[in-house]
């Protein structure tokens, strides 16, 4: 009859119904359990038990997953398949720990690292003098090196004045470029960027100097030195050679020539255009 079920074809369902429900239960008990983390708190101490700060703790030797505090004590999660814990810091010896079984909740475990000496390897520092060695026990002219390194004006050495014996102080000023001199009559100098009258200042030891020697903002020392010097008879010369003429190339140690107002560093600023600046022997 058309729409009926015979009582074999309702056995062949049942039975088919059963086998699908024990695939599923068998699947489901297939499947592992996750077991949940474990939560892990240590103590790293050195030999003597002293706390070890800064001790890296890692899982699996490379995951970092704790850094020890100042008491160096470390708390971490861990997977029970996550059983290798490695412990590093410099100046001790790296240990690997394995725990099985898992410490209990509420317990610390103590994990102790042996000190170990780090060689490193040798370090040398260089760096180029700021001065020549002679001048090392005297400061008179450390400006004067720093404006040579960095590159402001011309400076004659002692070893170019030795070079030069038997001339005057304004005689050395020749070879710069942009300054000419004349042995006159009358004697003069002459800046190629500084041709203002009276546009040229001189300096000794730091001092700005004036045509009277000793006067305010010049050198004390320079009155001394110009009695030591035969007075010149030359009034005619320029300014600059008369402020010059008063000291002896034998007392001077190095001379900065400063040829345009865009050279003259701000020590020696002033409404000239043009700066010689005179280093003595004295008083090093």
């Amino acid at each position: 009859m058309s729409g009926s079920t015979t009582p074999a074809a309702d056995w062949v369902r049942i039975a088919l119904a059963a086998a699908a429900t024990a695939v599923s239960v068998s699947i489901a008990s297939a499947q592992p359990r996750v077991a949940p983390p474990v939560r892990i708190v240590g103590l790293v101490h050195d030999e003597v038990h002293r706390p070890i700060p800064g001790v890296e703790v890692l899982l699996g030797r490379i995951r970092l997953v704790a850094v020890t505090n100042s008491a160096g004590l470390f708390s971490l999660e861990a997977a029970p398949s996550e059983s290798t814990i490695a412990f590093r810091r410099i100046g001790y010896r790296p240990l690997l720990l394995t725990l099985n079984p898992f410490p209990l909740a509420g317990d610390t475990i103590l994990v102790r690292l042996a000190s170990s000496r780090v060689e490193l390897p040798e370090v040398i520092v260089t760096a180029p003098p700021t001065k020549p060695l002679r001048y090392a026990g005297t400061t008179k002219y450390d400006d004067v090196f720093h404006r040579r390194r960095i590159g402001l004006g011309n400076l004659i050495t002692r070893e170019m004045i030795d070079a030069r014996f038997g001339v005057s102080t304004a005689e050395l000023l020749q070879g710069i470029p942009g300054i000419r001199y004349w042995n006159g009559p009358p004697k003069r100098i002459e800046f190629a960027r500084c041709r203002e009258p009276g546009g040229i200042m001189i300096y000794v030891d730091g001092f700005r100097q004036t045509q009277a020697a000793g006067a305010q903002g010049g050198n004390p020392g320079l009155a001394l030195m110009t009695r030591r010097m035969p007075a010149s008879p030359r009034y005619e010369d320029y300014p600059e050679i008369e402020l010059l003429s008063r000291i002896s190339p034998s007392d001077l140690e190095m001379i900065e020539v400063f040829r345009g107002a865009s050279e003259i560093p701000g020590v020696y600023h002033w409404n000239g255009c043009a700066v010689i600046a005179l280093w003595t022997r004295w008083n090093r």
